[in-house]
């Protein structure tokens, strides 16, 4: 059974992560079948304290921090740091389920070298963002889930994607003159479904 890494980026957003970690620490296969690692991309608030925190409470965390600005370098460098021959990439503030990490499991036994991008509910149900309750009162598709059909590099969304190590490495992991959050978990994609 193929072994996973957990990697998530985080800056500045100490009480999310803490969920986050909290959530993906609670998955029904055993701990021995993963790790969790946080890359904090320089936070200037608690973050530092919270990592320290659950580093000592949880026997398969670790955290680094990475100074380099961007989510592209900060997820670099948890990959750098991972174990296991899955990458699991989530944010900060993913609310995993329970089975997560098992139906990435499982979709790898049977999709051996594919990536496997999984679909993200955003909890529009009580919002006050305009933006938000119009997608959520046209049933505009959520933009993080797959549709039912083919789909392409587009899908590829960090929030919640896994991928094996050595096709990441081979690919040259993510570009990191991406200095700001957003696209390039697409462009890696992109460069995934090239390579085949």
């Amino acid at each position: 059974m193929p072994k996973v890494s957990v990697v998530i980026p985080t800056k500045n957003r100490s009480a999310l992560v803490a969920e986050a970690i909290d959530r993906i620490e609670s998955q029904s296969v055993s701990r021995e079948l993963y790790e969790v690692i946080v890359v904090d991309n320089d936070s200037s608030d608690d973050t530092r304290g919270v990592l320290e925190q659950k580093a000592g409470r949880y026997s398969n965390f670790r955290f680094g921090v990475q100074e380099k600005p961007g989510a592209a370098a900060t997820r670099n460098a948890g990959l750098r740091m991972a174990k296991n021959e899955i990458i699991l990439f989530i944010d900060d503030d993913v609310q995993a389920e329970p089975r997560l990490i098992q139906a990435h499991i499982d979709c790898h036994r049977k999709n051996a070298g594919r990536s496997v991008i999984g679909s993200v509910t955003i909890p529009w149900g009580d919002t006050t963002e305009p933006f938000l309750r119009y997608l959520r009162d046209h049933r505009i598709l959520n933009p993080y889930t797959p549709s039912k059909g083919p789909i392409d590099f587009a899908y590829y969304h960090t929030c919640n994607v896994s991928t094996p190590a050595n096709v990441l490495l081979k690919v040259g992991g993510f570009n990191e003159s991406f200095r700001i959050y957003g696209m390039e978990d697409i462009e890696l994609g992109y460069r995934l479904e090239r390579a085949g």
